[in-house]
């Protein structure tokens, strides 16, 4: 049979720790994605609006000159508005740059902005301190507007050169930022890589261990002379083993043991080399119904016992036991006419009852006495 997937997961609770940390360290690897998009679309948004601002100083400068020619009519007017309404917008952003805040975004709806840090925050700091003397003019008048376009005129490289500086600079913040956090998500999808890496690695090296122990358990526990099987001493060593892991990994199993009924008289009616006959074949029906983690003995005389890693459930050992009453039973050939085999199992389970081999075998044999009592040819468990 199969090595069974729970023999191979050691501590349930180590395998569920290292599931939940490599999902943890999954979803942060997703969340990551999201900031950096977030990031990345603040950061475009930021750059564009900075990008606005030199345009925002160009159509400054032009409303003013427009506004300044003589015998310019409603032009002036239409000048004058678009003036305010573009410095008006101008020095909103650069206030939202600052101080943090919203201002109005390029296709209109409003937009919310950090405040910018180290290079970018001079910068707008020297483009504030620039257009202070435009904020604190009266434009109705000619000759306010005419010294504000002089103003612009001679400013106007300057306010570009630094609005260049904190697009320039807005850029490589966005790009440290992203890059930094790109290391992050690397290093989370390596520590979940790798801890994917260490629960296979630990599943196969588990495997590898049961593998081992199994291919040992064969050639220790072929020791009974007659069937090839585990004897005594080997079933004694081998499970207490088993169990001394199992105690210190806190898993469960079951302790069974066997004996058959009418093998008596078929061993008075045909001899003991009929008799041997019956133990060899079911010594070898035991193994092929039992799984691969399983240890079979044969005790002495009709007496076996077989230890189950990890047979815990009713249900469980109910359908096992039933395979090896119907294994039992169908034993007999026409060699054997008119002779019926059974066999009566009593079955203790740990943790429950401990893990001392001594007295799972006392508990299970009283258990298997009952089942005699009882008519035979079934089971009960201690």
């Amino acid at each position: 049979m199969p090595i069974p997937v729970s023999a191979l997961i050691g501590s349930p609770r180590r395998l569920v720790t290292a599931i939940v940390l490599f999902v943890a360290l999954d979803l942060s690897v997703l969340l990551i994605n999201l900031w950096i998009a977030e990031q990345v679309a603040r950061d475009a948004v930021a750059i564009n609006l900075a990008g606005r601002q030199r345009m925002l100083s160009q159509q400054t400068t032009k409303a003013l000159l427009l506004a300044t020619l003589p015998n310019h009519g409603q032009n002036t007017e239409s000048a004058q508005k678009e003036f305010e309404d573009a410095f008006g917008l101008f020095s909103k952003t650069l206030t939202a740059f600052a101080d943090g805040g919203e201002t109005s975004g390029g296709d209109g709806p409003p937009v919310r902005l950090q405040p910018v840090r180290g290079e970018g925050a001079r910068a707008v700091a020297a483009a504030r301190q620039l257009i202070t003397p435009l904020s604190q003019r009266n434009f109705q008048d000619p000759a306010e507007r005419a010294w504000a376009a002089d103003y612009m005129v001679r400013h106007n490289r300057e306010i570009l050169t630094l609005m260049n500086h904190l697009t320039s600079a807005l850029e490589h913040d966005s790009i440290s930022r992203t890059q930094d956090l790109r290391a992050i998500q690397t290093g989370a999808f390596v520590l979940a890589l790798a801890n994917f890496l260490i629960i296979v690695l630990g599943m196969v090296r588990k495997y590898r261990s049961v593998e081992q122990d199994s291919r040992r358990w064969r050639e220790i526990a072929r020791h009974d002379p007659l069937t090839g099987i585990a004897n005594r001493k080997a079933f004694t060593e081998l499970a207490g083993a088993i169990l001394m892991r199992a105690s210190g990994d806190g898993q469960s199993g079951a302790v069974l043991m066997l004996d058959l009924d009418g093998f008596k008289p078929i061993n008075d009616r045909f001899g003991h080399p009929a008799g041997d006959q019956i133990l060899i074949a079911l010594a070898e029906r035991l193994e092929a119904t039992a799984r691969a983690t399983d240890v079979v003995a044969r005790l002495g005389g009709d007496e076996f016992a077989i230890l189950c890693p990890l047979l815990h459930r009713k249900e469980d050992i109910a359908q096992f036991c039933e395979r090896l009453v119907a294994t039992v039973v169908d034993i007999p050939d026409d060699d054997f006419a008119g002779c019926k085999l059974g066999v009566s199992i009593g079955i203790a389970v740990y943790p429950e009852d401990g893990y001392d081999l001594k007295h799972l075998t006392a508990l299970a044999d009283r258990a298997m006495y009952a089942a005699k009592r009882a008519g035979g040819n079934c089971w009960r468990i201690a």
